[in-house]
């Protein structure tokens, strides 16, 4: 199964707890209430339990945001100043990709990045340039443990961007899944017994995808490699991360098409150190 990841069943095991006492307050400590100006009979009727909980989401959504761009620029500059990439931009409001990446100062070769959240949910609102020779879609994991980690991976691959592939044909060359809590005490990282020490912490989880969009026609698609894409490889190297130890980061991911007496079928396939870890087959609605 894509990512491996586990969050400690220590601390699941209170999320569920900790919700039915903020929703029971009223009820069982009313006095608590009260002494913080809280009127228990408002607190449901009035809305209030309900608004400070989507005062407070707002609030982690829009930190969230900020955060996770600026780790993807601290990492971009990172790159940069190991002379692995030649320069990067942030894109305006109203482009759907949020930097764009430039290899050599000729601008020979460039790259488009989305940035986005754990679940992918808005992959289909990005758009690949047709300037760039490759387009990234980044998934960061900020911190939530309610969902184990490759629940957010097997939705964003089985099916956000197997459909955008078959159904839209819209090429997404890398997946890359950075999930901040990787390597600390509250999530430790299975590919490591002791985490690199690095100020970005443990390089992220990188997909490689198929090459073009599968078809009728020509129903097996190549997945891209190292050599056919550059960004993975410089994110990894300014990672520090050994060659050797490269294979920990990587997943290679087919999406084919077969056709079974009258029925299209979409088949996916993930692979993780040369083993196939996870398959998923459906339906593909076809022209």
């Amino acid at each position: 199964m894509p990512l491996p990841c586990q969050h400690l069943e220590s601390l699941t095991r209170q999320v569920q707890p900790a919700m039915n006492l903020l929703r029971s307050l009223d009820q069982r400590y009313p006095k608590v209430l009260r002494e913080n100006q809280i009127r228990p009979e408002d607190y449901h009727p009035g809305l209030v339990f309900r608004s400070a909980v989507e005062s407070i989401r707002g609030s982690f959504i829009a930190s969230s945001v900020t955060g996770r761009h600026g780790m993807v620029a601290s990492l971009l500059s990172l790159c940069q100043e190991r002379r692995g990439i030649h320069d990067f931009q942030r894109t305006g409001k109203g482009i759907r990709h949020d930097f764009s990446i430039i290899f050599d100062a000729r601008r020979r070769k460039r790259a488009a990045l989305e940035v986005k959240g754990g679940e992918g949910n808005s992959i289909n609102i990005s758009e690949r340039p047709v300037w760039a020779d490759e387009f990234i879609v980044w998934c960061h994991l900020d911190g939530a443990i309610v969902n184990q980690p490759r629940a957010g991976a097997n939705s964003i691959i089985f099916n956000r961007l197997a459909n955008e592939l078959v159904h839209r044909a819209k090429i997404v060359d890398v997946l890359i899944i950075k999930d901040i809590l990787c390597g600390t005490p509250a999530r430790p990282c299975p590919k490591y017994q002791r985490p690199p020490d690095h100020p970005l912490g443990v390089a992220p989880c990188i997909f490689l995808l198929p090459r073009r969009q599968p078809t009728k026609k020509n129903t097996n698609s190549p997945t891209h490699t190292l050599q056919s894409v550059s960004l993975p490889s410089i994110i990894l190297d300014a990672h520090e991360v050994p060659n050797r130890e490269w294979e920990k980061h990587l997943y290679f991911v087919e999406i084919n098409l077969e056709k079974v007496k009258e029925h299209w079928f979409r088949t996916t396939r993930v692979s993780y150190r040369g083993q196939i870890v996870e398959t998923r087959s459906s339906r593909a609605r076809l022209e």
